[in-house]
């Protein structure tokens, strides 16, 4: 896989398993590996919808606190597009939308990863914007 296959796999992937985090539906393993957060750079920020900013540890004590917390919520991530690469780094933009489990969203946000000396790539900036 390029970097661009692993940027949208790595995308894919964390929203399935946050998905599966906000419905309780994770094997012990799997809740393991998500507060382990092993995809996201230890320098890792965030700026969520509401325009909250938010670095990895806080991400980290967030997690426990909505595991469960939305059942019935369905996840779904379209329009994944590479918008620029340089030197192992990836700026994706993706539009994830959430229903059922009481909050109806759709969002668009850019990520940017970066890879790291094992040749993974980990999250290292995310940005959300509600859309109308």
């Amino acid at each position: 896989m390029n970097l661009n296959e692993l940027a949208i796999h790595e995308i894919v992937h964390f929203h399935e398993q946050i998905g599966k985090w906000f419905r309780g539906e994770m094997s012990p393993n799997e809740k393991e590996a998500m507060l382990a957060l092993h995809n996201f750079h230890a320098n890792f920020k965030m700026i969520s919808p509401t325009g909250a900013y938010k670095s990895r540890s806080d991400l980290a004590d967030w997690l426990p606190s909505v595991y469960g917390a939305k059942p019935g919520i369905v996840l779904e991530v379209k329009n994944v597009s590479l918008r620029f690469e340089q030197g192992g780094g990836l700026l994706m933009e993706y539009v994830e939308t959430q229903s059922g489990g009481g909050m109806d969203n759709t969002r668009i946000s850019t990520a940017l990863f970066v890879q790291n000396e094992n040749g993974q790539l980990q999250w290292w900036n995310l940005h959300e914007t509600f859309l109308p």
